[in-house]
Formats: C-alpha cells, sequence, structure tokens
C-alpha cells in the first residue's frame, strides 16, 4: 500500500509524458495544431495533479522530481517546439502557382531559420536542469516555468486555426514574427526574472492580490477569446511579475 502511495503521482507524471509524445505526432505527423495544443494542455494537468498528489500524500521522492523533469523536457519542451516548427513551414508557404519552395530542402539560410525553434527545447532543458539544482524556487520562480512557455507556444496553434477570429492573427504565419518569440522565450526561460507561483499559502486577499487580478483577468481573457485568449494570459503573468519583482518588491 505504501509503494502504491509513493508510485501514484508517478502515474500522473507518465500520463503527462504520453500527453506530449501525442501532442509531437500530432504537429509533426498530421499538422493538427489543435490536437497538438490540446495535449500540451492535458500534460499541464497531469503535471499540475503528479505535485499536488505528492504533497496530499507526502509522497514526493528524488525519483519522482527526475521523473517529472524529465517528463517535463518533452512535453513542455520538445512537444511546443514542434508546433512552432509547423507554423515555421507554413510561413514558408507560397500562394503563387509558380512557388519553388520544398518544405524538406529550404534554400541555404533558411534552414537554419526553420530549425532556430528547436532551441526552445535546448533552452527548457536547460531551465529545468537550473531549477532542479535551486532550492529557493517554491514560492517563486526564477524564469518562465515550461509549462508557461508550452502554454503560450500552444495557444499559437489555437491562434493560427482561428486566424479570422483573433486580432493580429496573421502573425503566427510570420517566419521573423515566429523567431522573435523563438528568441524571447529561450531568454525569458533562462532569466533571473522572478516569476510569481499560483500556490496560496493563505486566501488573505491583501498577500495574495495579485494571484487573484491575474486569475480574474485570465478568466475574462479565456472567455472573450477561447483557447487563443492563453496567449495573452501568459504574456499577462510575465508583465505581473515584472511588477511584483520590480515595482512593488514587497509583494511575494
Amino acid at each position: 500500500m505504501n509503494s502504491m502511495k509513493k508510485g501514484l503521482p508517478s502515474v500522473f507524471t507518465s500520463l503527462g509524458l504520453i500527453s506530449g509524445c501525442i501532442s509531437i505526432v500530432a504537429a509533426l505527423s498530421y499538422g493538427e495544431l489543435l490536437l497538438a495544443g490540446y495535449f500540451i494542455l492535458i500534460a499541464a494537468l497531469f503535471d499540475f495533479l503528479d505535485g499536488l498528489v505528492a504533497r496530499s500524500l507526502n509522497s514526493i521522492t528524488e525519483f519522482g522530481k527526475q521523473l517529472d523533469s524529465l517528463a517535463d523536457v518533452v512535453s513542455f519542451g520538445v512537444a511546443p517546439s514542434m508546433i512552432l516548427y509547423r507554423l515555421m513551414l507554413l510561413s514558408y508557404v507560397r500562394s503563387s502557382p509558380g512557388a519553388d519552395f520544398d518544405v524538406m530542402n529550404p534554400a541555404p539560410g533558411e534552414g537554419f531559420v526553420l530549425y532556430a525553434v528547436f532551441l526552445v527545447a535546448v533552452f527548457s532543458a536547460i531551465r529545468l536542469a537550473k531549477f532542479n539544482l535551486d532550492p529557493e524556487q517554491v514560492k517563486s520562480f526564477r524564469g518562465l516555468p515550461t509549462p508557461a512557455n508550452a502554454i503560450f507556444i500552444a495557444a499559437l496553434g489555437f491562434v493560427a486555426e482561428n486566424s479570422r477570429e483573433f486580432p493580429f492573427a496573421e502573425l503566427v504565419f510570420n517566419r521573423y514574427f515566429l523567431l522573435v518569440i523563438v528568441i524571447l522565450s529561450c531568454f525569458l526561460l533562462v532569466s533571473n526574472i522572478r516569476m510569481f507561483s499560483l500556490k496560496f499559502s493563505s486566501f488573505n486577499p491583501a498577500k495574495n492580490w495579485m494571484r487573484y487580478l491575474f486569475l480574474v483577468l485570465s478568466v475574462l481573457l479565456i472567455v472573450l477569446f477561447g483557447l487563443p485568449g492563453l496567449a495573452p494570459v501568459i504574456i499577462l503573468y510575465i508583465i505581473l511579475s515584472v511588477i511584483s519583482q520590480y515595482l512593488l518588491p514587497e509583494q511575494k
């Protein structure tokens, strides 16, 4: 019974890993950006549940921590990179009948742009390694958490699939915009910017007003835009974290 209790969080971790693998297949083999994004969200749910169950059952183990990080590299590093890769491919689509671009054989120099998206997977792995070695990242995070970054990229896929309904949706088909996203993602993942955690030590509004503000505005954005609204939600999270660190340092 005790061994089952200790192993339960790892079951959720494994389910999250499987979800990440399915997301990769959906994006790479079928070009299904909606499905790929859905499975990143499912992986994020399992990532939340494995930590919640581990804390509830008092079954946090070193094995579980390592397995969780390895799963996160796939689900929140490789999987979102595949969505960016598919979007980058779409940025090369020519509407002209005479277009001669071959997505499997890009012109010299274009291959670098195309495969630069995989830097997100590399920097996600670096971010997770830093997290494992930093005991202070409990009440807040140093750098953008990999699930948040992955959800933002998944939201870009949702935007691409709802391009007629979301403002400035055409940007997700622009390779230079996508390159900027790659650069910003890599920077934010390994930056020293303190990102607040959504773990509540108490429900005191005075001590948690930033978290409550974020949750309320996030709900409004999702109601207004649907799943593509997750992109501005993550941007809001970053902005509020920067405000919390540099303008309101007393807020934790």
